[in-house]
């Protein structure tokens, strides 16, 4: 299962690099049309279809990895998917010089020291009031987009992207919380579950109007440190998601590596 969980992260963060790059295209094919109605255009368009599908795909990888690895290690490896972006965007033409590749390096880096530190085991089963909390967190990420859709639109970019990004923060945080739980039917009903599904369509609205608004580097780099950071400030305070004994200084050191590298690498994103 250990196996399974770091095969399924890394096939999460190509499918989510793969699916950045088609949901951008799709949302800025429809950048003409704003508000709401620009969201249902977008929806439309056949590159953010594909993209949403890869992102699909990847999120189901996603909970596999999250079944017995913790939410600090799986982040930071799915923050990961901007370097497959960062290439498909080298492929397509765009300049990749010698600070691309350093950032490549010390993101590689950072997740081998993530990986070396990192315990794998389930999360620790929460109480059933805490999962009501995290399933009502879902109204932390909705003023701020409704704030962030009456600014003008740089600005409206950045508030909408932090409201994707504490919005998929929630999913993420569920996603952990529920490798828990026993599977069966009664636990279709579990607050957790429904997080996942309130959070990310929250997230998968405002993450496509803030692409729609403004640059997919500064929009996917503000998405990703939030869904990097809260997650796993979470993960180790909620969940019980810890590191090797001993090992905490080469964690950190690892996390801060790959989410700098990470932020470095979006200016491929373009």
């Amino acid at each position: 299962m250990v196996l399974l969980s770091w095969v399924a992260a890394f096939v999460a963060c190509f499918g989510y690099g793969i699916g950045s790059v088609l949901q951008s295209i799709g949302a800025r094919r429809a950048a003409q049309v704003a508000g709401l109605s620009g969201v249902a255009l977008i929806l439309v368009q056949p590159p953010y279809l594909l993209g949403l599908a890869a992102d699909m795909f990847a999120f189901a990888a996603n909970v596999v990895a999250l079944q017995r690895l913790p939410l600090f290690l799986v982040q930071s490896v799915v923050s990961a998917s901007v370097a497959v972006t960062a290439v498909i965007a080298a492929l397509r033409g765009a300049r990749f010089g010698w600070r691309g590749w350093t950032s490549l390096a010390v993101l590689g880096l950072g997740l081998v020291l993530l990986c070396m530190t990192a315990d794998s085991e389930s999360a620790v089963r929460v109480s059933m009031a805490s999962e009501w909390v995290i399933l009502a967190s879902a109204v932390l990420p909705v003023p701020v987009g409704l704030v962030g859709l009456r600014l003008p639109q740089r600005s409206s970019a950045l508030v909408l992207a932090c409201a994707a990004g504490l919005a998929f923060a929630g999913v993420a945080v569920a996603s952990r919380g529920i490798s828990g739980l026993a599977i069966g039917w009664p636990e279709l009903a579990d607050p957790l579950l429904w997080t996942i599904l309130v959070h990310g369509a929250i997230g998968t609205a405002f993450f496509a109007l803030a692409l729609q608004r403004g640059a997919v580097t500064s929009v996917t780099a503000i998405t990703f440190v939030i869904e990097i950071i809260v997650p796993s400030i979470v993960g180790l305070a909620l969940f019980g998601d810890t590191v090797d004994p001993g090992q905490g200084g080469l964690a950190l050191a690892g996390f801060l590596l790959a989410v700098g590298s990470t932020v470095s690498l979006l200016r491929f994103a373009e």
